[in-house]
């Protein structure tokens, strides 16, 4: 899907782009899922890399659910109320990442974070 944006020039178009973060955001998903049977070893001393891939995992799933949220947002702006929210563009990006950070950061501030999986 990258490469066709990029093929067909469809970067320039702030929807495609909306489109391209959250394609960006699953792919960085989709890495850390595999990262978890194939790179990682569990076991009793590596708990930390364990807590470190549920807080990528919990970040970028928030992410992605941030960047659905705003690309309704503009759909609907831009089809229902008929208003060009192009320039709101870097309040989306930050929004969605500072959401995210924020979000999954409390269960390592209160220190509840939990096994990711039957792996760990």
């Amino acid at each position: 899907a990258l490469s066709w944006l990029f093929y067909l020039k469809l970067y320039k178009q702030f929807l495609y782009r909306l489109a391209a973060y959250q394609v960006v955001a699953s792919l960085l998903h989709a890495l850390l899922i595999v990262s978890q049977f194939t790179f990682l070893e569990y076991n009793g001393s590596k708990y930390e890399s364990c807590v470190a891939v549920g807080y990528l995992l919990l970040m970028v799933s928030w992410m992605k659910a941030c960047f659905g949220c705003w690309v309704t947002f503009h759909l609907f702006c831009f089809a229902v109320l008929l208003k060009n929210m192009r320039k709101l563009e870097p309040l989306y990006v930050i929004s969605s990442i500072l959401v995210s950070i924020a979000i999954s950061s409390i269960p390592l501030i209160t220190k509840s974070f939990g096994p990711t999986g039957e792996w760990c």
